[in-house]
């Protein structure tokens, strides 16, 4: 198997996954992932994972062979293949080697069998710091908002996370070495953000400003140490720091955290990812079995998200409707006021459908 070191690990792990699946009733996936940080270029797996619907293993690569590999083995003994479509991974020398790597297309070229899905791995870490944070601050009444967040790192996961969280109406204070770069970065985060958002993002290039008096610590980095001793000593009493990178901290930043009592946690997608996989499971199952237009009753319905001609009644499920939702305006919206005509049309489908 080309471009894979470990077919027999890999072997292993599907049999878990396929025999885990079968016992509990459940599909069987595994997802493919890509990234640029890491001591070596060799594919590593992730642990089997569970969730509500499926259960799963995974592998994170670092070149479209490997990818290659990996999905040739798995295409039809598994249900369903994730693949992340972000492109991060620099040309692929031993292929054509003209465009950047490409995982997702090349996963496409070779799945036949099982089901493809594609997700986003950077957008999923910060869906999980997102939400971790939201539910770290469930009892504060402002919950993030007014707290100051320093996120040590503006790449592509700092930048996003400054968004939502400042979107939260906290103060983020993002770090770049690259002054100018920063300057457009903070420039554009404060234009995108909502307009009656009072937050704002402010950015530097000194890691210690940016940490003083901070509530949250984010190191963002791309697994380097940035972190430092002297950094965790500016931090806000009761700070919470969140290593995002999984190595941004100094041993020494930890023991000052230490001694300072103050939480350090390690970024933890699980319950981001099994809630990618139940929104992946009902997209599926809305475009398959609920999204449509049919005529029934005499009546032009549509329903599953498809914008609505003026005069269709948009239903739950053209294909087994239970609930009128309103008359489309045409335009995405239902019509607010409706004629008299129109609302014995509503009566009379909601009858029949009860």
């Amino acid at each position: 198997m080309r471009g894979l070191a470990q077919v027999k690990e890999l072997a292993e792990i599907v049999d878990k996954v396929l025999e885990a699946g079968r016992s509990q009733g459940k599909a069987t996936g595994f997802l493919i992932g890509n990234t640029t940080k890491g001591h070596t270029a060799e594919s590593y797996f992730i642990p089997i994972r569970e969730t509500a619907i499926m259960v799963f293993g995974g592998a994170i690569v670092y070149s479209e062979t490997q990818a290659m590999a990996i999905a040739e083995a798995l295409d039809g003994r598994v249900d369903y293949i994730l693949v992340d479509a972000e492109k991060k991974l620099p040309s692929d020398r031993s292929l054509d080697g003209a465009e950047p790597a490409n995982i997702e297309r090349r996963v496409r070229e070779i799945v036949k069998r099982s089901t493809l899905w594609i997700y986003k791995a950077n957008d999923l870490t910060v869906h999980a710091i997102d939400y971790f944070l939201a539910h770290l601050h469930k009892d504060v009444l402002r919950g993030v908002g007014g707290k100051k967040v320093a996120i040590l790192g503006a790449g592509n996961i700092g930048c996003k996370l400054a968004l939502v969280l400042v979107e939260r109406g906290a103060n983020v204070v993002l770090t770049r070495r690259d002054n100018r770069k920063l300057d457009t970065i903070i420039e554009a985060l404060n234009i995108i953000k909502p307009i009656s958002t009072l937050a704002q993002v402010t950015g530097t290039t000194d890691n210690e400003a940016a940490a003083a008096g901070a509530d949250i610590l984010i190191g963002a980095t791309p697994g380097t140490p940035v972190v430092t001793a002297q950094i965790v000593n500016r931090l806000a009493p009761n700070a919470v720091i969140v290593d995002v990178a999984k190595g941004a901290l100094y041993p020494d930043a930890i023991s000052v955290a230490e001694q300072r009592q103050l939480d350090i946690y390690r970024l933890d997608v699980s319950a981001a990812i099994e809630g990618l996989i139940q929104t992946l499971w009902s997209t599926e199952k809305n475009m398959l079995e609920r999204c449509g237009r049919r005529d029934l009753h005499g009546e032009h319905m549509v329903s599953g998200g498809i914008l609505g001609r003026y005069g269709e009644l948009v239903v739950d499920n053209v294909w087994d409707p239970s609930q009128v939702y309103g008359i489309a305006d045409g335009c995405g919206d239902f019509i607010r006021e409706l004629s008299a005509v129109q609302q014995e049309r509503l009566l009379k489908i909601q009858t029949l459908f009860e």
